[in-house]
């Protein structure tokens, strides 16, 4: 598995921008909505320019700083203009992140542009029993799998996101990581489903069993967004991320894990 240099570049800004959020308002990620931001960016007729790029369009995206969009929702696929609206912000300089389950990726994925900014982030939240294991989740994992296998072949960076919820298995996480990895992944992200600082542990542990620390870090800025409430007890905790991987340069191209 791999983390670009271009995304690891914009991890080094977030973090940066993490540090200088209480004073800035810039957090490190921003997350877009489909039903809102989509809706604004179909009604401008030229969303590289004058939805994304120019400084006095007061959208959202223009005004913020953040070195990383993660775009999520119930399902972005499911929205007409979701490709136009990825392949500009793309474009316009940040990684971006696309989360899916992969149903609709097959038919839409002609619609998008590859490009070292972009990462589709297929989303997997089935975890107890293992893949294997069961039949009624195993459909799921293999429309997930085939979705990450047909990015990749298309040219596509494909991660996987694993959405851990407090009634998975012990050990359910782990059989799925690696039957996610043995497969074929450039990343994967570990977040939790709720807000709980016990369950919290139990996902730390899980991202520093199975993660790289560049994964393991971009995993609770993802967190961080989409469970906004978190975000202030997952700053100590980035820190020591950090500060745990000293020894670690960010100027390396790629990583395990």
């Amino acid at each position: 598995m791999t983390f670009s240099l271009r995304l690891t570049a914009d991890l080094t800004l977030a973090l940066a921008a993490r540090a200088m959020s209480s004073k800035q308002g810039h957090p490190p990620i921003l997350q877009l909505s489909p039903g809102t931001d989509f809706q604004i960016a179909v009604a401008s007729s030229s969303l590289q320019e004058e939805w994304i790029g120019s400084p006095h369009s007061g959208n959202l995206v223009s005004r913020s700083r953040s070195p990383i969009l993660w775009i999520a929702g119930a399902e972005p696929l499911d929205y007409p203009e979701v490709a136009r609206f990825t392949n500009a912000l793309a474009a316009s300089g940040r990684s971006v992140f696309l989360e899916t389950s992969g149903v609709s990726l097959k038919r839409r994925l002609h619609e998008f542009q590859p490009s070292s900014r972009f990462y589709f982030a297929v989303r997997f939240d089935s975890f107890d029993p293992a893949p294997e294991e069961s039949n009624s989740h195993d459909g799921a994992f293999r429309i997930g799998m085939e979705a990450i296998r047909m990015a990749r072949l298309a040219g596509f960076f494909a991660c996987a996101h694993l959405e851990v919820p407090p009634d998975a298995g012990v050990h359910s996480p782990e059989k799925l990581h690696a039957e996610i990895t043995k497969r074929g992944v450039d990343g994967s992200l570990i977040t939790s489903s709720v807000v709980s600082p016990d369950f919290a542990k139990t996902v730390n542990g899980l991202r520093r069993r199975l993660l790289s620390w560049r994964w393991a870090v971009l995993s609770r800025l993802v967190e961080s967004v989409a469970l906004p409430a978190a975000s202030r007890d997952s700053r100590q905790i980035d820190r020591q991320s950090v500060s745990e991987s000293q020894s670690a340069s960010f100027e390396e191209g790629t990583e395990a894990g």
